[in-house]
């Protein structure tokens, strides 16, 4: 049985400019008051989006991804109804949130307590480098409103972690990233910048070489560093991957079939594959108001989409060492640096020299405690 993962868009607002911007947040927004009514109209088609998951699911545990846009533009009254929803229901539901951090407050903070919400936010290393790219519509840094939050969220005992997203501004500063998260006691991951259905200043994008070598070098500084047990996930999940290879371990990229393991969706009921590729008509699914969930699921186009692996091994992927590992990596770096969901992800190359790395590294250390 197949199990969905939704990806609820809340909204597709943001009160940030981020220089990089992937998701449009420099546009301008309404009045929260006009977001937030917007929200709680639509919540029934939310109700009838969340039963259809869990039926589909056979009511086993699931979880839900709210983002944006900026999803916390929505208050915490609102998410209440609907967090409150999955108890009403019964359901076995894991709640995630993905937000810049700048809206946190003491309502958000004891509403991510009392349902147990996992909160991942968005900061790009210290105040030197986050500022760079990761500003408000006045042109203001956010680091300082940003750390102040995640202080708050850590005196609480909150779970979350930091993202870290590698660009030309910081991708040189790979020690001073992971030291600031070091001394601040913060676990985080890191991915690249990548191109989306919005325009990218070309000055911020980075090469398959440039991400793979910054990354390794954050790998080496986090496997030699015996003083501390920071986590980043994604540096374990890999190393277990050449114990017992797990599809899907260590991203959701790497996973033969992800488009029937991910769903997005957004509070007017329309359905795409995945966050990446939200907003792009050739990918619409349809809409839950007119077709229910497993229909969606199990149409032509939904069916088209999960060929892509089948066509990957047998072409660009074929002879591949690191085939079991990464499936081809995320369609959505295919369709938008090369034009197609089936082609391999632009930081193909970047994967190799990184699982090789991670690879010998690890052998090796392995090899000299036997020593």
């Amino acid at each position: 049985m197949n199990h969905i993962t939704p990806i609820i868009y809340t909204t597709e607002y943001c009160n940030m400019a981020c220089k990089y911007c992937y998701a449009g947040s420099a546009w301008k927004y309404p009045f929260a008051k006009e977001i937030n009514e917007n929200f709680r109209l639509k919540l029934p088609s939310l109700f009838k989006f969340i039963n259809e998951v869990m039926s589909y699911n056979k009511f086993v545990h699931t979880k839900f991804i709210f983002h944006g846009g900026e999803p916390l533009l929505i208050k915490p009254e609102n998410y209440k109804k609907v967090f409150e929803y999955f108890r009403k229901e019964n359901y076995d539901i894991e709640i995630s949130i993905q937000t810049n951090g700048t809206l946190i407050n003491n309502a958000f903070i004891n509403l991510f307590k009392e349902f147990n919400v996992k909160v991942g936010v968005s900061l790009d290393g210290p105040l030197s480098l986050n500022d760079c790219t990761r500003i408000f519509k006045n042109g203001n840094g956010s680091f300082c409103t940003i750390f102040n939050n995640l202080k708050k969220m850590k005196y609480e005992n909150l779970k979350f972690g930091c993202l870290v997203t590698l660009n030309k501004t910081n991708i040189k500063n790979i020690d001073e990233i992971y030291t600031f998260f070091k001394e601040n006691d913060i676990p985080f991951n890191i991915r690249p910048i990548f191109k989306t259905k919005y325009t990218v200043p070309k000055e911020f994008l980075i090469t398959p070489q440039e991400y793979a070598k910054s990354f390794c070098k954050l790998f080496d500084i986090w496997f030699e560093d015996e003083t501390e047990n920071l986590l980043i996930d994604e540096f374990a999940s890999m190393i277990a991957q050449f114990i017992k290879p797990i599809e899907g371990l260590v991203s959701c990229a790497f996973t033969k079939k992800c488009s029937e393991h991910f769903i997005s969706f957004d509070m007017d009921g329309n359905l795409y594959p995945c966050d990446r590729l939200y907003g792009i008509p050739k990918f619409l699914y349809g809409n839950i108001q007119k077709y229910s969930l497993k229909n969606l699921l199990n149409s032509s186009k939904a069916k088209n989409l999960s060929k892509r692996w089948e066509i990957l091994s047998k072409t660009e992927c074929k002879n591949c060492e690191i085939l079991k590992y990464c499936y081809g990596g995320c369609p959505g770096n295919g369709y938008f640096y090369y034009g197609s969901y089936f082609k391999r992800d632009y930081y193909c190359k970047a994967f190799r020299m990184i699982l090789s790395h991670i690879y010998e590294r690890v052998k090796s250390s392995l090899r000299n405690k036997v020593d």
